[in-house]
């Protein structure tokens, strides 16, 4: 298959879920460790270290962890802020900082988002100098402030300066495109994986869609940390 076909098909795919930005949560069987960053960089890795760094620092909490949390998002999508803004926080103090699961983010840019494929590289051009969770957590802050614009990319550039990037490499990591490979990548393995809306969650081996409360998806968590044998420790 060559790569503007699998290009259409990804286009087409997005675009069928398009309108799948939701609050809606629907619950099924899945893989996270299916799903989860680590294998998608390695065609390049021998030949760009970036992609390396920028695919394992969207990964937060212990490695020995049995249990993985990925959260597949789109950074404008306004379910995926209210998620982020409302659940994560209880969420990552009570399962990733304790050790008993590893929490990832990776990109599913909807279509119908003109911002949400340069937002996602922006931040993986943060993660490529170790700052992706800073410069995610910004880009959701401010998502109402760029998501009218005509070209986001310069406000993804302030916010990833703010949170302490180097501005020449980072402009050059955008010049470079090398980031849109890894993209496509976690887009592939979403479609593959049954997401059909953002945000959704892979546990274990669960799937939820769509932006679950903290009080829901505990349980879910809870069972799959049982199921795995226990937390590992911090």
């Amino acid at each position: 298959m060559t790569r503007f076909y699998q290009s259409m098909v990804r286009l087409l795919v997005v675009t069928l879920v398009a309108g799948a930005c939701s609050r809606d949560v629907e619950v099924r069987e899945g893989d996270a460790a299916a799903v989860a960053p680590g294998g998608a960089a390695a065609a390049q890795a021998a030949t760009d270290p970036r992609v390396t760094a920028a695919d394992t620092s969207r990964i937060q909490g212990n490695a020995d962890a049995r249990v993985w949390l990925v959260m597949a998002s789109d950074f404008q999508c306004p379910a995926c802020k209210y998620w982020h803004d409302s659940f994560s926080e209880e969420i990552l103090r009570d399962y990733v900082a304790t050790g008993k699961v590893r929490f990832a983010y990776t990109n599913f840019p909807l279509s119908q988002h003109q911002h949400a494929r340069s937002a996602a590289e922006a931040a993986m051009c943060a993660g490529a100098q170790g700052k992706f969770w800073p410069v995610h957590d910004r880009i959701f802050a401010a998502q109402d402030q760029w998501t009218p614009l005509p070209d986001a990319v310069p406000t993804f550039r302030k916010i990833a300066i703010e949170a302490g990037v180097d501005s020449a490499t980072w402009n050059q990591c955008l010049v470079d495109d090398v980031m849109m490979p890894l993209v496509d990548a976690d887009l592939d393995r979403g479609m593959s994986g049954g997401v059909n809306q953002t945000p959704t969650f892979f546990i274990g081996s669960q799937v939820v869609s769509g932006a679950i409360p903290a009080s829901r998806l505990r349980p879910l968590l809870d069972s799959a940390i049982a199921r795995a044998g226990g937390a590992s420790q911090p």
